[in-house]
């Protein structure tokens, strides 16, 4: 991943991971690239993660007929936003402001009991902050079944890198920026929400 030297997290990869994120699991596999868009459970070292794809999914389907582990990309988008050149104090070319993280690791399959102990804590991850919340254990055993049409994996982390590009290099146009950012979309506004804090 190119992250030039002031575009660099302020603190450690492995903290600005949260528990679960959402993102794209990216594998080149029998001669062909493919892509899952699906959240990943992390363990608390993110040394681990586990996550689960739909026995039909194309590349679920790689993954059944040849049995094998394999290299892996997850990629985490953080929020975005363009920057025009007028927002400047001097002339420059207009970019874009973002955060991202890239989680390389090796793949493997989960077998079923390890598969229903995954989408159970990813379950009850979510469903224990709910006033009324269904956790795994709520729910009947023809729901259940369900489980048995997705595959489960996991990741054995190998390497997190992040970059966090949010106008460090332009320290004189940074709360112009800014201020131009927290008049537009939401996602505008959360890097803008971003810039503040990196200015403190």
């Amino acid at each position: 991943m190119y992250v030039p030297k002031h575009f660099e997290p302020s603190k450690p990869t492995d903290t600005l991971i949260e528990e679960v994120c959402f993102g794209t699991l990216v594998e080149y596999v029998d001669g062909a690239l493919f892509a899952a868009h699906i959240p990943l459970h992390f363990d608390k070292n993110r040394k681990w993660a586990y996550g689960h794809l739909a026995k039909t999914n194309e590349l679920a389907v790689k993954w059944l007929s040849l049995n094998s582990k394999n290299d892996a990309l997850f990629i985490i988008g953080g929020p975005a936003a363009y920057i025009s050149s007028s927002w400047y104090a001097t002339e420059e070319v207009p970019t874009y402001n973002y955060t991202a993280i890239q989680v390389k690791g090796t793949r493997r399959l989960r077998d079923r009991t390890e598969t229903d102990n995954d989408l159970k804590s990813l379950v009850n991850y979510f469903e224990q902050k709910e006033p009324q919340g269904l956790t795994y254990d709520k729910y009947s055993s023809e729901i259940l079944l369900q489980s048995k049409g997705v595959v489960g994996f996991s990741l054995e982390i190998k390497s997190l890198e992040a970059i966090e590009k949010l106008s460090q290099n332009r320290k004189e146009d940074q709360k112009s920026i800014i201020k131009q950012l927290e008049n537009r979309c939401p996602e505008a506004r959360r890097v803008a929400e971003l810039m503040n804090k990196n200015l403190k």
